[in-house]
């Protein structure tokens, strides 16, 4: 390949990934870099030791916001999230914000330690935020819906929230938003998901419930 081709060949990627902010975490769904991301935040929030730094693999940056989610089949139990991510590098701020999901959801209740068994880890990876007029404008099926109010703010990602008006009830509950729904401030922003297997006590309960 000649100087000329390769320039346009780093030129074509760049573009690419211009165009495509998550571009750098949709591999990571399939590699092994992946499951090493799952296993850190797991051993977070467990509390255990997680695992050792030579055999990390090759991260790309953190994006512009990062979010850990437990889960029980389709029903969020908590999540946390930072924007921007709470270290430089991407398995210090999932370790990072892992250690926090167990309480640090002020929408539910505390994680119990006997409870991580039973449910299931999510790391999504969010593009940068783009503002909307209306909150009724994002598909909250498809797209995550971030809402500010006066008080803070509060994400919910693809599939979370069920319609944009639970969302914005949500909202109010929790006292991120105040006064009509006209006066938040709302973006959409596009997710990448890392999600570990079903946990194995999950696969328990499945098998006992199975005929």
């Amino acid at each position: 390949m000649s100087a000329l081709q390769s320039l346009v060949a780093i030129g074509i990627l760049v573009a690419a990934h211009a165009a495509d902010p998550l571009a750098a975490y949709r591999p990571l769904v399939r590699e092994p870099a992946g499951r090493h991301l799952l296993a850190v935040a797991r051993a977070a929030m467990s509390e255990d030791v997680p695992p050792a730094a030579p055999s990390a693999p090759e991260l790309p940056p953190p994006p512009a916001a990062l979010y850990v989610t437990l889960s029980r089949g389709t029903v969020t139990r908590a999540c946390v999230g930072q924007d921007p991510p709470p270290a430089a590098d991407l398995a210090g701020a999932v370790a990072a914000l892992a250690a926090q999901v167990r309480s640090g959801d002020r929408r539910r209740p505390p994680v119990r330690l006997d409870e991580l068994e039973s449910l299931r880890v999510t790391i999504a990876f969010a593009g940068p935020a783009e503002p909307v007029e209306s909150a009724h404008e994002v598909d909250p099926g498809r797209e995550g819906l971030l809402i500010e109010g006066a008080r803070g703010r509060v994400a919910f990602l693809p599939g979370e929230a069920r319609t944009v008006a639970w969302a914005l009830r949500e909202a109010r509950r929790i006292g991120v938003l105040e006064g009509p729904a006209a006066s938040a401030r709302c973006s959409r922003f596009d997710v990448v998901t890392l999600t570990e297997a079903a946990p194995a006590a999950a696969r328990r309960e499945e098998s006992d419930a199975a005929p």
